[in-house]
């Protein structure tokens, strides 16, 4: 396999409904998280353990919201990706889990030519004009308490609409796409500094503990691993392309 030559440190660059990280991964508690993920090890294999058993493979294809839990002796690559960043087009893949093992290479080569700083381009965003006008309703209405009555006002709809809407063309339920968003916000926040409460607040959680539970919940890790961690904020800026277009047709 072609190594990318990854950072000299752990990095995650984190997007609007993606992160591509890279780095070495504790062996954490089993979790879900609200994006689709490819995982892979540039040497070695990759375990990863759910309710199907234990699968070994250079790497790994999860659906979004698959409880997993992942085993890794050397560093991981890992590509997160909200459902709503395609405008809703459905995962081909029926299984919860796919082993990758040709397309590691592939994923590797293509990560290699991110890093490298070729290929990046703007965010391509939602192809759905009202999921659009919703994703930006949603950006400063994240400094309060989000209600699904004023999220569906915003694109004409009543909220049972709404809510059955939503679902449909991003792939995510509502509140599960709020709450992707508010721990990207608080991932940004503690990436520059703040402390666990500073962030909590910023990213509108009640408080640490409710940031911390909703955290482990998602990654299956603490907060505190992101310490040592280069963080990345790329808004304009869409995930590796070919590792987009190889997410969806793996």
């Amino acid at each position: 396999m072609v190594e990318a030559t990854v950072p000299d440190r752990p990095q995650l660059t984190v997007g609007r409904g993606w992160a591509v990280y890279v780095g070495p991964v504790e062996t954490g508690r089993p979790h879900r998280h609200q994006a689709a993920q490819l995982a892979w090890c540039s040497a070695g294999t990759l375990t990863v353990e759910g309710s199907w058993g234990v699968l070994d493979s250079p790497g790994h294809f999860l659906s979004a919201r698959v409880p997993h839990r992942l085993v890794a002796t050397h560093p991981v690559r890992m590509v997160f990706l909200d459902p709503a960043m395609v405008g809703g087009v459905p995962t081909p893949i029926a299984e919860p889990v796919s082993m990758l093992v040709s397309q590691a290479d592939l994923l590797e080569r293509a990560l290699a030519r991110w890093l490298e700083g070729q290929g990046a381009s703007r965010n391509r965003g939602p192809n759905d004009e009202r999921l659009a006008t919703i994703l930006r309703w949603l950006e400063p209405a994240l400094d309060t308490s989000v209600r699904v009555e004023d999220a569906a006002q915003a694109v004409g709809l009543s909220a049972s609409r709404f809510m059955h809407w939503f679902a449909e063309v991003s792939g995510l339920p509502f509140r599960a796409y709020v709450r992707w968003l508010r721990l990207q916000r608080a991932v940004r926040t503690l990436a520059d500094g703040s402390t666990l409460t500073e962030a909590a607040h910023w990213a509108g959680f009640s408080d640490s503990a409710h940031l911390t539970r909703t955290f482990v919940a998602t990654f299956g890790v603490r907060p505190a691993s992101l310490r040592g961690v280069r963080v990345v904020s790329a808004d304009d800026a869409e995930p590796p392309p070919a590792l987009f277009d190889r997410l969806w047709t793996v």
